[in-house]
């Protein structure tokens, strides 16, 4: 079984690729590896997911973990989760739910948290390769410096430039036009870490990065890879200044600017003409809508509407924004931009819509 997936067969139709999943692992043969007791129905595992990222996807079976009854909420019923536990925890599974029970004979087994041992089930899932990769192909009308790094499994399309001392991991896809400056990192793992095997290490990870067509990555610039198989995304004609910090399975949509010193965290979502100023912060997991402006050294704590001008720390909006920057000033719910004359109105929510 091969599991070098060209790039053509991961775009869905909105855009960005779908993840890289778990082959040829059943969860009896986890549970083999690691000591855990399966109760349940065998299966093949296509994914490893976190209690929320187990949505109501159905498309294959997911491990997850369980740590604490306070976060059984968050499991949904279904034969495709399979949950990491403790004994003790075994009740609070949904139905359907396959167990992998710790162990708790074994010397590591009472000392280890689920978290743990999920983390440490998913290092070992990579370290045996049993997950997707991205084909290898480099475009001839590339430009590829001499002294930069290329690994396999790298997608290079035409017209892409790669300067001076960047390097480009494994699962990197480079779309038409691209540009890495010298001295970027683009598919590095991020800062996840856990007891793997009972040390404190980083995570390693099984997704990739995807830059689409037209993307600029400035100089000594990272961008890390997916942590679960999913491809952290950068929108075409996205332009990503020096410095900048581009964290695991963050996803921005296109023509955004990301500019100096900017750290985006693990798995924001930026919009599509977002402007994130230099040395501006964003904390995991929020969204930043479409055609934000966040000023400078701004530290977003919240998720911020579309449109909105947003400074300071913790950022909060101060006013909106039309989609070329300029502050919008409305008047019975209505605005014209001055600048570029786009016309937008207020919902009842007080959202910004173009109209």
């Amino acid at each position: 079984m091969t599991l070098d997936v060209a790039a053509q067969q991961l775009v869905s139709a909105d855009g960005p690729p779908r993840r890289l999943r778990c082959r040829g692992l059943r969860l009896s043969e986890l549970a083999r590896r690691h000591g855990f007791t399966l109760e349940g129905s065998d299966a093949e595992i296509s994914r490893f997911a976190p209690l929320s990222g187990l949505g109501d996807r159905n498309d294959g079976v997911a491990v997850s973990y369980l740590s604490s009854a306070r976060f059984a909420g968050l499991l949904r019923p279904g034969a495709d989760v399979a949950v990491i536990t403790r004994a003790e925890l075994r009740s609070h599974l949904k139905q359907g739910n396959a167990a992998l029970v710790i162990n708790e004979n074994s010397p590591a087994g009472p000392e280890i948290d689920p978290h743990d041992w999920f983390y440490t089930a998913l290092a070992s899932a990579i370290e045996h390769g049993n997950y997707e990769r991205l084909a290898s192909y480099i475009s001839p009308a590339a430009q590829i410096h001499p002294a930069a790094t290329v690994s396999e499994n790298v997608h290079v399309e035409e017209g892409a430039v790669i300067g001076a001392g960047a390097v480009i991991l494994p699962n990197t896809y480079v779309g038409a036009g691209v540009v890495v400056k010298p001295n970027a990192t683009i598919g590095g793992d991020g800062f996840e870490n856990a007891l793997i095997n009972g040390r404190r290490s980083i995570v390693p990870h099984a997704g990739g990065v995807w830059l689409a067509e037209g993307v600029n990555v400035g100089s000594s610039t990272c961008v890390d890879r997916g942590l679960f198989g999913d491809f952290t995304y950068v929108g075409a004609f996205t332009n990503i200044d020096n410095l900048v910090h581009y964290a695991h399975s963050a996803r921005c949509g296109k023509n955004c600017s990301i500019v100096a010193c900017a750290e985006v965290s693990g798995s924001v979502v930026l919009g599509d003409g977002v402007w994130l100023g230099p040395n501006v912060s964003v904390n995991q997991g929020l969204t930043v809508g479409d055609h934000c402006y966040v000023g400078t050294a701004a530290v977003v704590t919240k998720n911020l509407p579309a449109h909105a001008l947003a400074y300071g720390s913790p950022a909060k909006p101060m006013a909106q924004v039309c989609a070329c920057r300029a502050k919008l000033q409305f008047e019975n719910a209505a605005a014209t931009c001055g600048t570029c004359g786009k016309r937008y109105r207020l919902d009842e929510h007080g959202q910004v819509l173009h109209v």
